[in-house]
């Protein structure tokens, strides 16, 4: 699309869906996300480029379009979102029940909440018996208390390795 095709500077979808009126080509579209206004320079992102926006992944929560005549509807991570839809006023965001982790660099669905350390090898096919268990926060992995339990809200990082220092029967 060339420029002289776009027809404004900067268009607020909300405004468009609550005065009824189409929404025309722009340069950039204000959307609002769990009522913080982002800018958006295209009128098809992805349910993720939306959700990175206001810094969350579909690891963890689910982008949920909001029309004016009260309908919602699930976006998909990868789902081309039209914001130029008609009606269409805005996205809020919700936790996922089921999220995924990624354990040894691979994803893992698991249920939001409290688990054990156990819980989270047996997704693996290990135990604490023979392996440990390390959270990448923010730093290099550290090992987890095999007794401690582990908050999990969603694409949290695991690694799984062999007790070390044991013998070898």
């Amino acid at each position: 699309m060339s420029n002289e095709a776009i027809s404004e500077p900067e268009i607020d979808i909300r405004e468009m869906a609550e005065s009824g009126r189409e929404v025309p080509d722009a340069q950039l579209y204000r959307v609002r996300i769990d009522g913080r206004v982002v800018r958006v320079d295209t009128a098809h992102p992805t349910g993720e480029i939306l959700l990175s926006k206001i810094d969350k992944r579909p690891c963890a929560f689910e982008l949920i379009a909001e029309f004016v005549h009260c309908d919602n509807d699930v976006i998909e991570p990868e789902e081309i979102v039209d914001l130029r839809q008609r009606g269409l006023k805005g996205f809020i965001t919700a936790h996922k029940e089921i999220v995924t982790i990624f354990i040894n660099k691979d994803p893992y669905k698991i249920e939001r909440g409290d688990h054990t350390v156990a819980q989270i090898l047996a997704k693996v096919g290990q135990n604490p018996d023979a392996y440990v268990l390390l959270e990448e926060k923010g730093g290099p992995p550290m090992p987890v208390p095999p007794n401690q339990r582990i908050e999990i809200c969603g694409c949290e990082i695991f690694y799984s390795q062999p007790h070390s220092g044991g013998s070898s029967s």
